[in-house]
């Protein structure tokens, strides 16, 4: 019974060389940030102010990873089908979306900046602090997309390493960056976050430089020419691309809100139990690092097995990585819970109230953990075989229909005031969420290859 859940050692052969690179690459990116977050801590709300700086550039981030999940399903399955121009045709349509995106969302910050911050926050110093970042972090909006569509091409024809190197020159020049020009180290000033945030912008450039250059000249196949420009954002492909497309935006888009709603709440309980959820959180984000690249494999490998039109591997490959995801939850979950006092006393915050609710949340998040890598493995198989719309109820519509109300009640009706119990109340949503998304699963819905139509439609004209 349970050799059906068992890949053999070709299976896990491949796994690791398509996710090792990407947990390597994320772990360094997540470990430098806690670096980051370590640096800004020294200075009087500098966790919070440059939190709700990032915090805003996730809901960026996040709706630019709803059009790249679109985007790579397409590139997955093309890439199983060995069509490199529709590859081509589908990696230029979406950089014309993520391009547009990012140069809108720069315009709105720097409009609403002001009352954008004060969203999440009364406290003037933090935002202060937030809207010293922001004016400056916000030119990086730009490259930072360009960057993430290139890792997610990448990934998606299974070349990871890539997007490692890339990601690493980038990731240890905004660290250093960041220390010189945080505490004005040798010949540079001392700006604090606005140097946190000049590093960001220069880092982040010079990698999007590097990405397209190296795409360019060793000729990847996912480069476009002017001419899949054109094919890619013909009526007809558009128009096929879309419907898959736009529920992974909306969803990203409309679960981006819930997020910051959820900020918003912790913020309620004032500045100490926010930098308290953001030193967790941002601890917490290393262990999400194996959650994405077990997601990014499940997809990549259900996505190629659906283009070569091989329904069964598909299956079997949905089997093996929820076992690999039950071994992972259980493992992270523990780690998680045992790390928590040692891991926030690496942070420098003389706050004993920050640090004991730093503790007691990342705690809280072990839970979180433990069903964030199922509902992963889910969101993942849904959207490689393109049900995007289900992946919109099950992720942002039963974020809304459980998790802002039952938050909205805890924070304002039965008015909790310790930030790991309302942490732990927002988790129900989570639980919800893995039985229904089970259910569905079973039923193999989301065993389609969606390349078929669109050869068809090419060769029709």
């Amino acid at each position: 019974m349970l050799n059906k859940y068992i890949g053999d050692k070709a299976f896990y052969k491949k796994v690791l060389a398509v996710s090792l690179p990407m947990i390597i690459q994320m772990l360094l990116l997540t470990t430098f940030g806690i670096a980051d977050t370590i640096m800004v801590s020294s200075i009087f709300r500098g966790v919070a102010g440059v939190g709700i700086g990032a915090q805003i550039e996730n809901v960026i981030i996040t709706i630019v990873f709803g059009i790249n999940s679109g985007i790579g399903v397409f590139i997955s399955q093309f890439f199983g089908a060995k069509d490199n121009n529709n590859i081509k045709n589908t990696f230029a349509l979406g950089l014309f979306f993520n391009a547009s995106f990012a140069i809108t969302a720069t315009l709105l910050i720097y409009v609403f900046m002001a009352p954008l911050v004060t969203l999440f926050t009364r406290d003037p110093e933090v935002v202060n602090v937030t809207m010293s970042y922001l004016r400056i972090a916000a030119l990086s909006y730009i490259p930072v997309v360009i960057n993430f569509s290139f890792s997610l091409a990448y990934r998606n024809i299974q070349k990871t390493k890539i997007p490692l190197y890339i990601g690493t020159i980038s990731s240890f020049l905004n660290l250093l960056l960041n220390y010189l020009l945080i505490f004005g180290i040798w010949i540079f000033p001392e700006l604090g976050v606005r140097g946190a945030a000049i590093a960001t912008v220069i880092s982040s450039s010079i990698g999007a430089l590097i990405n397209i250059g190296y795409g360019i000249l060793s000729s990847q196949i996912f480069i476009p020419k002017i001419v899949n420009f054109i094919g890619g954002l013909k009526t007809e492909f558009v128009a096929k691309i879309t419907p898959r497309l736009v529920p992974l935006i909306l969803n990203e888009i409309v679960y981006a809100v819930g997020i910051s709603l959820y900020i918003i709440f912790i913020n309620v309980l004032g500045s100490d139990a926010y930098e308290g959820y953001r030193i967790a959180e941002s601890i917490a984000n290393i262990l999400f690092v194996i959650v994405f690249a077990i997601a990014m494999a499940t997809s990549v490998f259900i996505g190629e097995a659906l283009g070569k039109k091989d329904l069964e591997l598909a299956e079997s490959y949905s089997r093996y990585f929820f076992f690999i995801g039950g071994v992972t939850s259980l493992v992270l979950g523990l780690f998680t819970f045992f790390i928590a006092p040692l891991a926030v006393n690496l942070y420098q915050v003389k706050n004993v109230i920050v640090i004991n609710n730093a503790i007691i949340v990342m705690q809280a998040f072990t839970l979180r953990v433990m069903t964030r890598v199922i509902t992963a493995i889910m969101f993942a198989t849904f959207r490689a075989g393109g049900e995007s719309r289900y992946v919109m109820f099950l992720d942002s519509g039963l974020q809304w229909i459980f998790g802002i109300p039952i938050a909205f009640v805890a924070t304002y009706v039965i008015q909790v005031q310790n930030i790991a119990i309302l942490f732990l109340i927002i988790q129900i949503e989570q639980i919800i969420r893995v039985f229904i998304g089970a259910r569905r699963l079973r039923k193999r819905t989301w065993m389609m290859n969606l390349t078929e139509e669109i050869k068809r439609t090419q060769l029709s004209k």
